[in-house]
């Protein structure tokens, strides 16, 4: 079985190529990732850049630390993606973007064994995240991939990559991965220079040991100060056994509530001091469909808020276009 690792860098009309150039360690958060990468062992280890003039540099830190570089358009992320294939063909192909300096071998390893034992077309740990926020790993397999360059007419799905095949789970298996606890509050991003002092930070307090495994950081990884008053989590088998207890009904909540289904997002929602409701957004052709179940009589305001923390997740990974409540109330997610 054929696994090729490419990270994604380099100009894309984002301000990520400057981010990845900060200084990190005795390099860059580009060079410190790829060596955090280089110990995966099931394939090459690739850097997709762009192929303007200005990405010589972040092809010398490729070279410089072992990995091969393939240079691809600046304007069409999908299409440069098909140029790895090309030059590196693989059954399956890892995505990853140098946003955090502590993306690790070992969670690219455990993503792709979910992805490899679950047969899916796609697999990731970010449509339903549980691991920290810089830390994303897409999986998928080149066949889906360059059906997904063939057929993406959209902008977004261009530039996503993954997005044209997320967004179709009738077409594509999908599959998620999860962490053994709940990371998603913990942000690991490089994304400026105070976010750079405070990755800095993370690793100094963990022994400055930059060869660290993901999860033995997470003790040291500081939270917010005071805890939100309402948490929105990956629903996991504890929510789909409460879900009964819980009265008023959004929709027609699945039965039995989906657990870890990529195509079907299902979150518990806490509020002190316990569980108050439950939320799958189900998706199929880039529309979702949200069906809920919550406790009696709860608080309009109230409902407003978790329906704002529904449209942060979807929004982070561009999955639904737009979200239909009720059949008949819609929240867009894009200019049409």
């Amino acid at each position: 079985m054929s696994i090729l690792l490419v990270v994604e860098a380099g100009q894309d009309g984002t301000d990520r190529r400057r981010n990845q150039l900060l200084p990190f360690g005795d390099g860059t958060v580009l060079s410190t990732a790829l060596t955090r990468l280089a110990p995966f062992s099931d394939g090459p280890l690739v850097v997709a850049i762009s192929d303007l003039p200005g990405d010589l540099q972040i092809e010398e830190i490729a070279r410089a630390n072992g990995a091969n570089a393939v240079r691809g358009p600046s304007d069409d992320m999908l299409a440069r993606f098909v140029e790895v294939i090309a030059d590196y063909p693989a059954e399956h192909l890892v995505r990853v973007t140098a946003d955090s300096p502590l993306i690790d071998h070992n969670i690219v390893s455990d993503v792709v064994a979910a992805h490899l034992q679950s047969g899916a077309d796609y697999t990731s740990n970010s449509l339903l995240r549980t691991h920290p926020t810089g830390l994303e790993v897409e999986v998928i397999r080149s066949d889906a991939l360059l059906d997904a360059a063939e057929q993406a007419t959209e902008d977004d799905e261009r530039a996503g990559v993954t997005t044209f095949v997320k967004r179709r789970p009738a077409n594509y298996k999908l599959h998620a991965a999860l962490a053994s606890g709940d990371f998603e509050d913990h942000d690991w991003r490089v994304h400026d220079d105070v976010s750079q002092r405070a990755m800095t930070a993370l690793v100094a307090a963990s022994s400055a040991d930059l060869s660290a495994p993901w999860h033995t950081l997470i003790p040291h990884s500081p939270l917010p100060v005071s805890d939100p008053p309402i948490r929105l989590r990956v629903a996991r088998e504890n929510v789909a056994a409460s879900v009964h207890a819980l009265g008023d009904a959004i929709g027609n909540l699945p039965e039995p509530l989906p657990v870890g289904d990529p195509s079907r997002r299902s979150w518990g929602v806490w509020v002190a001091p316990g569980l108050i409701g439950a939320i799958t957004v189900s998706v199929q052709n880039g529309w979702g469909t949200l069906a809920a179940n919550f406790v009696e009589n709860l608080d309009e305001s109230l409902a407003d808020q978790i329906l704002q923390l529904v449209d942060e997740r979807l929004l982070a990974d561009d999955q639904v276009l737009a979200l239909t409540i009720d059949g008949s109330r819609i929240r867009p997610y894009r200019d049409s």
